[in-house]
């Protein structure tokens, strides 16, 4: 079942630098909502009630991309363009760290409990593993050119990947033993990726049109959306039955419950401003509008 019809809640807020590119969005430990801008290379947070605070990254052109919120409460992203990942304070200190591999284009990067986090290289084709103290450890992905993009950590402590250019689901223990599915839909260009309350892993599908669902053994579900090509982009858990995503292409932001009903809101705007990021763990909803510079909250 869906319903594209779905009427919300909308507010939107406009980032204080221009054409900054709002990317990757996390609830921070202050209650506030992180988030990258790709294009202004600084990372900013906009409390609840829509104030604004932004931070320049040290390193020039750094294309700060994924952000999670690390074990030690501190703000940790990725630097695309730098090969790097970095560290922020809540209070806007910065520390970075170089990845071994050149060229790795780090991508999305996740809290992996304990003392470490979990990162992908796009362009090293590697995980990658972070410890607070900032050493890396990489491991690579046995499909080449995979560019390993989404990843999270499973109910089963192992962690979750998605490989954008090969169709596939990675597995990966923490001592860097590696499975892989194949998505079933060819072409499917699989994206972000979250853990659902189910025991299940829960994944967007950018050109197949879809939200995957993958059991820790390695079955399929897939559910196809109403829009028609909509980007969907990044995944997030929301409520106990329910997961959050965007979809870049349509101007949406979509939910889907783990019985796989999906429901489309339309952001404002002539083209919904290309949600990105979200945040969804706590209420209202938030996004990023990468094309738009602006951010939005949604209230179902």
């Amino acid at each position: 079942m869906s319903d594209a019809r779905a009427k919300a809640k909308f507010k939107e807020y406009t980032v204080p630098t221009a054409q900054s590119e709002p990317y990757k969005m996390v609830l921070g430990p202050d209650g506030n909502y992180w988030f990258t801008e790709f294009a202004a290379n600084k990372v900013a947070n906009i409390t609840p009630a829509g104030k604004f605070a932004e931070y320049n990254v040290p390193s020039a052109q750094a294309e700060p991309s994924g952000i999670t919120v690390g074990p030690d409460n501190n703000l940790w992203f990725t630097e695309a363009h730098a090969d790097k990942i970095a560290k922020l304070t809540t209070a806007g200190k910065f520390t970075e760290y170089e990845v071994p591999t050149a060229s790795a284009d780090p991508s999305v990067i996740h809290s992996g409990g304990g003392s470490v986090l979990w990162f992908t290289e796009r362009g090293g084709n590697k995980i990658g593993e972070i410890t607070r103290s900032g050493k890396i450890t990489e491991f690579t992905v046995p499909t080449a050119d995979s560019e390993p993009s989404g990843i999270c950590i499973g109910p089963d402590s192992a962690i979750w990947f998605t490989e954008d250019a090969a169709d596939k689901i990675g597995r990966m223990t923490t001592t860097g033993k590696f499975t892989e599915y194949l998505v079933p839909t060819l072409s499917s260009k699989p994206g972000g990726i979250a853990p659902g309350a189910d025991g299940a892993l829960w994944f967007v599908e950018f050109n197949g049109n879809k939200i995957g669902r993958v059991t820790t053994a390695g079955s399929f579900t897939e559910y196809k959306l109403p829009t028609a090509s909509a980007g969907p982009f990044v995944i997030d858990p929301g409520s106990a039955s329910l997961l959050w995503f965007t979809e870049r292409n349509a101007g949406k932001l979509g939910s889907i419950t783990t019985g796989g009903r999906i429901t489309e809101y339309a952001v404002p705007g002539p083209s919904g401003g290309e949600p990105s990021g979200i945040a969804a763990g706590g209420s209202p909803i938030w996004a990023t509008e990468f094309n738009a510079n602006k951010i939005v909250s949604l209230t179902p």
